[in-house]
């Protein structure tokens, strides 16, 4: 009996050690898509940036413009947004504020900051087929001028 307790206890930090290396590995991968994400959004290149979307994607807007409202775009009106340039085109300077990973979902919180607006994002991203896609985004858009005031 002793000598199993004695294994497992030997085995415990080399488990643990995996653990974090494989935590670490999808830290890297996903902080990496997110980028790729960001850089095709910035670019106005939508047929770029469809491919980290999941099919099931939303932009959740929730007070945007003062409206007091809660709106919700849907995949494909997002991607036609960004075809006709009323979305991204702008080059933001990108910061990870938080990842979160729990088996097959992960959170991401992101700063980006452009010329005229700094957005808060908070995306809700989902593993499928060893890939991890955008299932939501939650955009906390200020305007720069506001927040100077």
């Amino acid at each position: 009996m002793k000598f199993f307790f004695f294994i497992a206890m030997a085995l415990t930090p080399f488990v643990h050690a995996v653990a974090q290396n494989k935590t670490s590995m999808e830290l890297m991968t996903i902080q990496k898509r997110m980028e790729q994400y960001i850089a095709a959004v910035d670019a106005g290149d939508f047929k770029n940036a469809e491919k980290f979307l999941d099919n099931e994607f939303r932009v959740v807007l929730n007070n945007y413009n003062n409206s007091g409202t809660v709106a919700s775009i849907g995949r494909e009106q997002y991607l036609g947004m960004m075809e006709t340039g009323k979305v991204g085109g702008n080059k933001r300077i990108l910061s990870f504020l938080l990842i979160d990973i729990q088996d097959e979902a992960a959170l991401v919180k992101l700063k980006l900051e452009g010329e005229k607006n700094v957005f808060i994002n908070y995306y809700n991203l989902v593993k499928k087929n060893n890939e991890w896609l955008i299932v939501n985004d939650q955009p906390q858009i200020s305007s720069k001028s506001a927040s100077n005031q």
